[in-house]
C-alpha cells in the first residue's frame, strides 16, 4: 500500500487533492523465495469497462502519477496486471485480482493501526516504530519502505503479506533495508 502524502511528495503527483489513506499499489503474488513478475509476456490486460469496478478500484488504486483522464486508459492498472497479476492468472481471472485487492486493502486499514498505537501523520518515526505498530495488531512483520527527499527519510509505502490461501496475514519474507532499521533514522510520516 502507498503512502501519498510521502510518495506524491517525492514524485509530485498531478492527481488532486491526494488521498489521505494509504491506497493501493499493487497485489504481487510470491513463491516466498522470489516476487514473481513477467510471468506471461504474451498475455494482456483487458480494459475495465464496469462503471461500479472503475469507481471503487479508483478509491482504492488510483493513479497518483498521471492526470484524471488516465482512468479510460488504466495505465497503472494494466502495468501491474500485466507485470505481477498475469502470475497468477492460472488460478484468479483478472476481475478476481482486483477484487482481491480492494478487499484486501479494505481488511487492512493501516492508518487505523497506526494511529491506534500513537503513530499519526505529520511526525517522524523510527522504521522500528512503524514496523512494530503494525505486527503488534496484525501479528505479522510488514514491509516498509521509504525514500529520500531533500535529504530526509519519507514514508512512502508498506508491503502486507498474506498465505498462499489469502485467509491470513503473514510476515513479509523480505524486508526493505530503505527505512534504516536498526539506526535512530527518523522517517517523516508526512501528513
Amino acid at each position: 500500500l502507498t503512502w501519498p502524502a510521502g510518495f506524491c511528495k517525492i514524485k509530485n503527483c498531478p492527481i488532486k487533492p491526494i488521498p489521505n489513506n494509504f491506497t493501493i499499489h499493487g497485489l504481487w503474488p510470491d513463491n516466498v523465495s522470489a516476487v514473481l513478475y513477467d510471468c506471461h509476456p504474451n498475455k494482456q490486460f483487458t480494459t475495465i469497462i464496469d462503471p461500479r469496478i472503475k469507481t471503487e478500484l479508483e478509491k482504492r488504486w488510483p493513479e497518483l502519477t498521471t492526470s484524471k483522464s488516465a482512468l479510460h486508459r488504466q495505465p497503472f492498472w494494466k502495468y501491474e496486471y500485466e507485470k505481477h497479476g498475469l502470475c497468477c492468472s492460472d488460478v484468479y481471472s483478472q476481475s478476481e485480482y482486483f477484487e482481491f485487492a480492494m478487499k484486501f486493502k479494505d481488511r487492512t486499514d493501516l492508518l487505523t493501526i497506526l494511529r491506534s498505537k500513537g503513530v499519526a501523520p505529520g511526525f517522524t518515526y523510527t522504521g522500528e516504530k512503524i514496523n512494530s505498530s503494525i505486527a503488534s495488531v496484525t501479528r505479522a512483520a510488514p514491509n516498509i519502505k521509504c525514500l529520500y527527499y531533500q535529504g530526509n527519510l519519507e514514508l512512502t509505502e508498506i508491503g502486507i503479506c498474506f498465505n498462499r490461501t489469502t485467509e491470513r496475514m503473514m510476515s513479509c519474507p523480505r524486508i526493505s533495508t530503505s527505512c534504516k532499521f536498526g539506526t535512530n533514522a527518523g522517517i517523516m510520516f508526512r501528513p
